[in-house]
């Protein structure tokens, strides 16, 4: 052990700057001081269930005065698990405890010599044996029996029913015992009694059933287990789960990859799901919702929406609320008005992003839409609570619980069941119900993110990719996407078979002259005579359309030839140039034209391309392609014109502004995280030399000691650091200056904010003097 241990503050500095700026910006930690309490909540909620063991395991070993080793840990550790009754197999093993101090040096939650908090090569720090360690003075409040925090304590799953027979159990207590438990489950867990040895009295009894955990000899604390049981949240499995977590399979590139079986299941499912939204998608923008008063949609406009589309009303739902997760839709001033809608004002409508999403490929679109979910706190589930009165897409169902259980899923890749979350990430467990997690799982499958109960290479890729890095995360699940395929099967009974999936183009292509009848990984679509005449309305070849199915079809049945002849014979559009929002296409009435087209600034901008001599097409919306031409003085006339100028019920999508979103990008707060680190190390000595502290103190806890230490600063005029329950019930801590004092009340002042103090004496936990 050595003679001399460095303070935290001396082991943070020890570290460069760009080290502690990569831990303030995980941390998300941007205000003045951040350094100084980097071991707070903050943290914590980003620890799975084996983190906050062995940071409970350290607290209950004394880290906060004295070093200690990975054997005292251990040892303690296994204490702890004895007395909640954990499984055996559940039980974290030596490499995972050793990896888990390093991982909890990284968040500054533990120190020593032989820690840092860079993550740079966290593999070959895992297997290092950490030496001697401390926890910083300010944690262990947050792991005290009687916290009301959400840290789950190892002692906390003792008790030993199983979740499944837990309901029955509740059920079965007399009145006045549970009317005891929902009393505490509401006020925080904590129940106060000098009968708890009488076992006649409920509390001795619910004690003796494992459904109160025992403080001490007047205090008992709901078990999180049963807690959870009450409220309808996720139940943790008896002694908790601190098993390693399973790792995926890498490619040579690092990125995880599911079974084969399990990918192609995925992926034919996102396929629908990206054509749903899509079809929603155009169909608002050409006939935007109204929202009700409180922002949501109502059940008319869904069974408008579904008639429109001819699908069920609850999958038109779940898919405006994927529109929702990745602002594709949005509520503002359509551009231009619609004119099939009655009435003026804000609508549901296009977002230019979701403009974006239509002219995307297939992995583009697949990324916008997970990026967005990933995020997104919006929870449709809520709307079946008979208690609310919410309505779809409404804000009233935004919970930032929600935005946290789908980053679980997110940062680890792993779609968890209600048990496996209390493993990944007890912070969200405690405030999540069982609802809320069967519902992103079912999310994850819609997204192509897990398939037959397991996850999707999409979901490891998801993991892996910067949360910022949409362009990342496209290539990423482009790559587990299957090649596109080059060919179609056309058939006598003028249906055409797409074998596989269909490149963007291609699709485009074949939707202008036939209907889909069927989708996923394999296609069907149906020629008909009134499909083939709205290709020649909208401004198709009949020299185009036999060219792209003498390309892309080894045979094409005879009678298919006559009808497209026979079609484009009788029906001839006037319109010299025609556009459509196929994808956008321009039909000129001889190469001369086309060529002219062609040759402009605004073709290349857009992404013109020649189909055949006389047709272009773009993936750009229609009225951008229309307006670049115009701009240079080409005049184009868009199918439905009056002639007297562009309408608004031609085929233009009605788009509002996308909405703005919260979020922090680094390079905004780059000179912000900086500013706080050197603020830190300037700042550093003048407070110890001032206040006489620098963050190692001597504790005291005993009711007389606390007051004797208190009446010592007060006459020496010094700081000391005090930690006490709030009104609120929160642990707190705090650097004081003791203004005055009695045996009923301390009034202090705050050294960081000058804030005055009234606690009650006997609410005081401890406090802490200055070593010098």
């Amino acid at each position: 052990m050595p003679d001399s241990f460095p303070t935290y503050a001396d082991w943070l500095s020890g570290h460069p700057d760009e080290v502690l700026v990569d831990l303030l910006w995980r941390l998300r930690a941007f205000h003045p001081g951040s350094l100084g309490s980097v071991s707070d909540v903050a943290a914590l909620r980003r620890l799975d269930a084996t983190g906050l063991a062995v940071l409970h395991a350290l607290v209950t070993a004394g880290a906060d005065h004295r070093p200690v080793t990975l054997s005292d840990v251990e040892a303690t550790l296994t204490g702890l698990w004895d007395s909640a009754g954990t499984d055996p197999a559940c039980r974290a093993d030596h490499a995972t405890v050793t990896a888990t101090v390093h991982t909890l040096a990284s968040w500054g939650l533990v120190f020593g010599p032989g820690l840092s908090v860079s993550t740079q090569n966290p593999a070959t720090a895992g297997a290092t044996d950490p030496g001697a360690m401390k926890v910083p003075m300010h944690l262990p409040p947050l792991f005290a029996a009687t916290t009301d925090l959400p840290w789950v304590l190892v002692d906390g799953y003792r008790c030993p029913v199983p979740t499944d027979d837990l309901p029955e159990m509740l059920a079965a207590l007399p009145t006045r015992q549970r009317r005891l438990l929902d009393t505490l489950e509401v006020s925080g867990g904590i129940g106060h009694s000098a009968t708890l040895d009488d076992p006649e009295r409920p509390l001795a009894r619910m004690i003796a059933a494992g459904l109160l955990d025992r403080v001490d000899a007047q205090t008992a604390r709901l078990s999180p287990r049963v807690s959870a049981a009450v409220s309808g949240r996720v139940v943790p499995r008896p002694g908790g789960d601190f098993s390693a977590r399973p790792t995926a399979q890498n490619t040579r590139d690092g990125t995880p990859r599911a079974d084969s079986r399990t990918d192609a299941t995925a992926v034919a499912r996102v396929v629908e799901t990206v054509r749903l939204v899509a079809d929603v998608l155009e169909q608002i923008g050409r006939t935007p919702v109204r929202p009700l008063n409180a922002g949501g949609v109502g059940v008319r406009e869904i069974a408008r929406l579904s008639k429109a589309l001819g699908l069920d009303a609850a999958l038109v739902s779940d898919t405006l609320v994927l529109c929702r997760h990745a602002d594709l839709v949005a509520v503002g001033l359509p551009v231009p008005a619609p004119q099939d809608v009655v009435g003026a004002g804000e609508f549901w409508s296009l977002t230019e992003r979701g403009a974006t999403y239509l002219s995307a490929p297939l992995s583009r679109r697949w990324a916008m839409l997970v990026a967005g979910w990933r995020h997104s706190p919006h929870s449709p589930w809520l709307t079946r609570d008979e208690d609310t009165d919410a309505h779809l897409l409404q804000e009233s169902l935004d919970a930032p619980e929600t935005a946290a259980l789908r980053g679980v899923v997110a940062d680890s890749g792993v779609v968890p069941t209600a048990e496996e979350l209390w493993r990944l990430r007890p912070s969200v467990a405690a405030v999540t119900s069982v609802l809320a997690v069967d519902s992103v799982r079912d999310e994850c499958v819609i997204l192509g993110l897990s398939a037959d109960g397991h996850p999707s290479s999409a979901a490891g890729a998801l993991a892996v990719t910067d949360p910022s890095d949409e362009d990342g995360l496209t290539a990423a699940l482009a790559a587990i996407l299957p090649d596109p395929v080059r060919m179609l099967i056309v058939q006598a009974d003028m249906t055409i078979l797409a074998p596989g999936l269909l490149d963007g183009d291609t699709e485009a292509t074949l939707r202008t002259f036939a209907d889909v009848e069927s989708t996923g990984m394999a296609s069907v679509w149906r020629v008909t005579r009134e499909s083939m005449q709205r290709a020649v309305e909208h401004g198709e070849t009949a020299e185009g359309i036999e060219d792209f199915l003498a390309g892309m079809a080894p045979d094409v049945p005879q009678s298919l030839w006559y009808l497209i002849q026979d079609t484009f014979r009788t029906h001839r559009p006037d319109a010299p140039v025609v556009g459509s929002t196929a994808a956008s296409v321009l039909t000129a009435p001889d190469e001369k034209s086309m060529a002219a087209i062609m040759d402009t600034d605004a073709a290349a901008e857009t992404g013109l391309r020649l189909l055949s001599p006389t047709v272009a097409a773009s993936s750009v919306q229609l009225s951008l392609v229309v307006e670049a031409l115009e701009d240079e003085g080409v005049t184009i006339s868009v199918d439905g014109d009056s002639g007297a100028g562009r309408a608004t019920a031609a085929p233009v999508f009605s788009t509002v502004p996308d909405p703005e979103r919260a979020g922090t990008d680094f390079d905004r707060v780059a000179d912000q995280l900086a500013g706080a680190v050197e603020g830190f190390r300037r700042t550093r000595q003048d407070e110890e030399d001032e206040s006489g502290h620098s963050g190692e103190t001597t504790r005291v806890r005993e009711p007389r000691a606390i007051m004797t230490a208190l009446r010592q600063a007060y006459d020496a005029g010094t700081s000391v650091e005090i930690g006490y329950v709030d009104a609120a019930g929160s642990a707190v801590h705090e650097w004081i200056s003791v203004v005055t004092m009695s045996p009923v009340s301390i009034i202090g002042v705050t050294d960081a904010g000058g804030q005055s103090l009234h606690i009650q004496p006997h609410r005081v936990a401890w406090v802490g003097t200055p070593e010098h």
